[in-house]
Protein backbone atom coordinates (compact mmCIF):
# COMPACT_ATOMS: atom_id res chain seq x y z
CA UNK A 1 0.00 0.00 0.00
CA UNK A 2 1.18 3.26 -0.59
CA UNK A 3 1.68 5.51 1.82
CA UNK A 4 1.86 9.58 1.57
CA UNK A 5 3.49 12.63 3.11
CA UNK A 6 4.25 15.70 2.33
CA UNK A 7 7.05 17.55 3.66
CA UNK A 8 6.73 21.71 4.00
CA UNK A 9 9.73 23.89 3.68
CA UNK A 10 9.47 27.45 5.16
CA UNK A 11 11.55 28.32 2.09
CA UNK A 12 11.40 27.30 -1.59
CA UNK A 13 10.42 23.67 -2.94
CA UNK A 14 11.53 21.36 -3.80
CA UNK A 15 14.34 20.59 -1.32
CA UNK A 16 17.16 19.15 -3.25
CA UNK A 17 19.57 19.10 -0.93
CA UNK A 18 17.67 17.17 1.84
CA UNK A 19 14.41 15.17 0.38
CA UNK A 20 15.63 13.03 -1.89
CA UNK A 21 18.00 11.59 1.07
CA UNK A 22 15.09 11.67 3.71
CA UNK A 23 13.07 9.92 0.52
CA UNK A 24 15.38 6.76 0.26
CA UNK A 25 15.31 5.92 3.75
CA UNK A 26 11.36 6.10 3.86
CA UNK A 27 11.52 3.41 0.96
CA UNK A 28 9.88 3.59 -2.61
CA UNK A 29 6.59 2.91 -1.28
CA UNK A 30 6.05 5.84 0.36
CA UNK A 31 4.76 9.05 -1.80
CA UNK A 32 6.31 12.42 -1.02
CA UNK A 33 4.96 15.67 -2.20
CA UNK A 34 6.59 19.22 -1.43
CA UNK A 35 5.39 22.30 -0.35
CA UNK A 36 7.00 25.84 0.12
CA UNK A 37 6.17 29.07 2.32
CA UNK A 38 7.52 31.39 -0.67
CA UNK A 39 6.47 28.81 -3.51
CA UNK A 40 3.70 31.20 -4.20
CA UNK A 41 4.83 34.31 -3.48
CA UNK A 42 6.14 37.53 -5.67
CA UNK A 43 8.99 39.67 -4.56
CA UNK A 44 6.53 42.42 -2.91
CA UNK A 45 5.17 39.48 -0.80
CA UNK A 46 8.57 38.42 0.07
CA UNK A 47 9.55 41.49 1.04
CA UNK A 48 7.51 41.66 3.90
CA UNK A 49 8.71 38.18 5.54
CA UNK A 50 12.32 39.77 5.75
CA UNK A 51 13.58 39.96 9.32
CA UNK A 52 12.54 43.20 12.04
CA UNK A 53 15.91 44.68 13.71
CA UNK A 54 16.10 42.53 17.08
CA UNK A 55 13.82 40.11 15.99
CA UNK A 56 14.24 36.36 15.75
CA UNK A 57 15.15 34.83 12.18
CA UNK A 58 15.15 31.62 10.14
CA UNK A 59 17.67 30.95 7.42
CA UNK A 60 16.40 28.78 4.59
CA UNK A 61 17.21 27.84 0.90
CA UNK A 62 15.32 28.82 -2.27
CA UNK A 63 15.21 26.63 -5.50
CA UNK A 64 18.12 27.85 -7.02
CA UNK A 65 20.33 26.88 -3.97
CA UNK A 66 20.60 30.31 -2.71
CA UNK A 67 19.75 30.81 1.02
CA UNK A 68 17.09 33.88 2.42
CA UNK A 69 16.71 35.07 5.97
CA UNK A 70 13.26 35.73 6.87
CA UNK A 71 11.55 36.60 9.73
CA UNK A 72 10.30 34.33 12.16
CA UNK A 73 6.89 34.83 13.40
CA UNK A 74 5.91 36.07 9.68
CA UNK A 75 7.50 33.27 8.18
CA UNK A 76 5.85 30.79 10.89
CA UNK A 77 2.16 32.40 9.88
CA UNK A 78 2.91 31.68 6.31
CA UNK A 79 4.11 28.26 6.87
CA UNK A 80 0.80 28.01 8.57
CA UNK A 81 -1.48 29.14 5.97
CA UNK A 82 0.55 26.44 3.45
CA UNK A 83 0.18 23.44 5.97
CA UNK A 84 -3.98 24.51 6.10
CA UNK A 85 -4.16 24.24 2.43
CA UNK A 86 -2.95 20.54 2.45
CA UNK A 87 -4.59 19.35 5.47
CA UNK A 88 -7.60 16.86 4.48
CA UNK A 89 -5.81 16.11 0.99
CA UNK A 90 -4.96 12.07 2.27
CA UNK A 91 -1.69 12.21 3.99
CA UNK A 92 -0.99 9.45 5.90
CA UNK A 93 1.86 12.81 7.50
CA UNK A 94 2.44 16.64 7.58
CA UNK A 95 6.24 17.26 7.95
CA UNK A 96 7.31 20.75 8.44
CA UNK A 97 11.16 20.67 7.55
CA UNK A 98 12.63 22.67 9.79
CA UNK A 99 13.18 22.96 14.05
CA UNK A 100 12.31 25.51 16.33
CA UNK A 101 8.96 26.28 14.59
CA UNK A 102 5.65 27.08 16.16
CA UNK A 103 2.99 24.89 14.06
CA UNK A 104 -0.98 25.27 13.35
CA UNK A 105 -2.83 22.58 15.13
CA UNK A 106 -4.25 20.46 11.81
CA UNK A 107 -6.54 17.66 11.42
CA UNK A 108 -3.65 15.79 9.82
CA UNK A 109 -1.36 13.53 12.22
CA UNK A 110 1.95 15.62 12.41
CA UNK A 111 5.45 15.00 13.32
CA UNK A 112 7.39 18.31 14.66
CA UNK A 113 10.86 17.42 13.49
CA UNK A 114 11.87 19.57 16.68
CA UNK A 115 10.31 17.14 18.89
CA UNK A 116 12.00 14.09 17.45
CA UNK A 117 15.18 16.25 17.38
CA UNK A 118 15.16 18.05 20.99
CA UNK A 119 13.61 14.65 22.80
CA UNK A 120 16.29 12.65 21.27
CA UNK A 121 18.89 15.01 22.61
CA UNK A 122 17.81 14.94 26.38
CA UNK A 123 17.41 11.15 26.13
CA UNK A 124 20.53 10.80 24.59
CA UNK A 125 21.96 13.84 27.59
CA UNK A 126 21.19 11.87 30.20
CA UNK A 127 24.64 10.86 31.12
CA UNK A 128 26.71 13.12 29.16
CA UNK A 129 28.56 16.08 30.15
CA UNK A 130 28.15 18.36 27.70
CA UNK A 131 26.07 18.52 24.53
CA UNK A 132 27.16 20.45 20.93
CA UNK A 133 24.25 22.18 18.72
CA UNK A 134 25.09 23.54 15.53
CA UNK A 135 22.09 26.03 14.10
CA UNK A 136 23.12 28.25 10.36
CA UNK A 137 22.85 31.62 11.72
CA UNK A 138 25.57 33.44 14.83
CA UNK A 139 22.30 35.55 15.45
CA UNK A 140 20.12 32.02 16.12
CA UNK A 141 22.78 31.36 18.78
CA UNK A 142 21.21 33.41 21.91
CA UNK A 143 17.37 32.50 20.81
CA UNK A 144 17.96 28.97 20.45
CA UNK A 145 15.89 27.29 23.07
CA UNK A 146 15.31 23.36 22.91
CA UNK A 147 11.84 21.66 23.56
CA UNK A 148 13.02 20.52 26.49
CA UNK A 149 15.71 21.57 28.79
CA UNK A 150 18.95 18.90 28.66
CA UNK A 151 19.82 17.78 31.42
CA UNK A 152 23.57 19.13 31.23
CA UNK A 153 25.71 21.68 29.77
CA UNK A 154 24.73 22.79 26.25
CA UNK A 155 27.56 24.42 23.95
CA UNK A 156 25.93 26.24 20.29
CA UNK A 157 27.83 27.11 17.51
CA UNK A 158 26.69 28.09 14.12
CA UNK A 159 27.86 27.56 10.34
CA UNK A 160 25.08 27.57 7.44
CA UNK A 161 24.38 24.97 5.26
CA UNK A 162 23.43 27.56 2.26
CA UNK A 163 26.70 29.07 1.63
CA UNK A 164 27.53 28.23 -2.00
CA UNK A 165 31.43 28.79 -1.78
CA UNK A 166 32.39 25.24 -1.36
CA UNK A 167 35.23 26.58 0.31
CA UNK A 168 34.03 29.01 3.09
CA UNK A 169 31.48 25.90 3.92
CA UNK A 170 34.40 23.62 4.49
CA UNK A 171 36.16 26.03 6.67
CA UNK A 172 33.13 26.67 8.90
CA UNK A 173 32.10 23.51 9.45
CA UNK A 174 35.62 23.00 10.17
CA UNK A 175 36.13 25.36 12.99
CA UNK A 176 32.18 24.40 14.13
CA UNK A 177 33.55 21.30 14.80
CA UNK A 178 37.21 22.09 16.45
CA UNK A 179 35.21 24.24 19.16
CA UNK A 180 32.62 21.40 19.62
CA UNK A 181 35.34 18.86 19.76
CA UNK A 182 34.90 19.36 23.50
CA UNK A 183 31.32 17.90 23.87
CA UNK A 184 29.86 14.09 24.26
CA UNK A 185 28.00 14.23 21.07
CA UNK A 186 26.86 16.93 18.61
CA UNK A 187 23.20 17.75 16.96
CA UNK A 188 23.08 19.13 13.72
CA UNK A 189 19.84 21.16 14.37
CA UNK A 190 19.17 22.28 11.45
CA UNK A 191 16.77 20.13 8.51
CA UNK A 192 19.33 21.71 6.00
CA UNK A 193 22.37 20.06 7.04
CA UNK A 194 23.54 17.20 4.95
CA UNK A 195 25.50 14.00 5.25
CA UNK A 196 28.45 15.82 3.86
CA UNK A 197 28.46 18.53 6.20
CA UNK A 198 27.95 16.07 9.16
CA UNK A 199 30.94 13.88 7.90
CA UNK A 200 32.98 17.07 7.94
CA UNK A 201 31.81 18.12 11.80
CA UNK A 202 32.35 14.76 12.75
CA UNK A 203 36.05 14.32 11.14
CA UNK A 204 36.91 17.71 12.67
CA UNK A 205 35.46 17.49 16.35
CA UNK A 206 36.32 13.69 16.83
CA UNK A 207 33.14 13.23 18.14
CA UNK A 208 29.63 11.50 17.23
CA UNK A 209 27.70 13.84 15.24
CA UNK A 210 23.95 13.10 14.48
CA UNK A 211 22.06 14.50 11.44
CA UNK A 212 18.74 16.21 12.42
CA UNK A 213 16.84 15.26 9.69
CA UNK A 214 18.14 11.79 9.61
CA UNK A 215 16.90 11.22 12.97
CA UNK A 216 13.07 12.09 11.43
CA UNK A 217 13.35 10.72 8.34
CA UNK A 218 14.33 7.14 10.44
CA UNK A 219 11.20 8.08 12.61
CA UNK A 220 9.09 8.30 9.61
CA UNK A 221 10.31 5.07 8.11
CA UNK A 222 8.84 3.25 10.97
CA UNK A 223 5.83 4.89 11.43
CA UNK A 224 5.13 4.53 7.42
CA UNK A 225 6.19 1.23 7.24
Amino acid sequence: MTRRVAFFTIGESPRSDVVPAMAALLGAQVQVDEYGALDALDAAARARLAPRPGAHCFATRLRDGGSITLDKEATEHRLAEVMREADGAGYDLLVPLCTGTALPRLRTWMVEPQQVVDQAMVALARHARRVGTLVPLAAQIDTFHLAQPLPCALQIDHASPYERDPALAAAAFERAGRALAGCDFIVMHCMGYTEAMRAQVARASGRPTLLSNHLVAHTLAQLLA
